[in-house]
């Protein structure tokens, strides 16, 4: 008895999060009315609300949050991105420095500050 192929899902499809002209995230998802959906998810939202990068908010709640498909350098970050740090079904890809993940080169001395004490 021959069993049929099984079927693979397509590769997913890049789309990134934008916030007033601004790319936010990308992730990958099989079609657009999926990454429409995304825009819409109350966790993400409230997640928009409460990060800051530049010491602000990328949503206040009012702007519209559009998707549309990434550009292929934004693309290949996600991919990098997304390899690097594979966790989670869906995982996003922050296209903008997030507050919380700012760099910090060179190690921190424990009671240096304030400075010439």
């Amino acid at each position: 008895m021959m069993m049929p192929a099984k079927a693979e899902a397509p590769p997913p499809i890049v789309f990134v999060l934008e916030i007033d002209g601004q790319p936010i995230l990308a992730f990958g998802v099989a079609t657009f009315r999926q990454a429409r959906e995304l825009g819409k998810e109350d966790w993400l939202q409230e997640d928009l609300k409460r990060m800051t990068f530049g010491h602000r908010p990328p949503w206040q709640g009012k702007s519209p949050i559009g998707v549309r498909r990434a550009k292929p350098a934004e693309e290949v970050y996600y991919v990098d991105t997304k390899t690097e740090n594979a966790a989670g079904d869906l995982p996003l890809v922050y296209l903008v420095q997030r507050d919380d993940e700012t760099d910090i080169t060179g190690p921190v001395t424990r009671g240096s500050f304030p400075p010439g004490r």
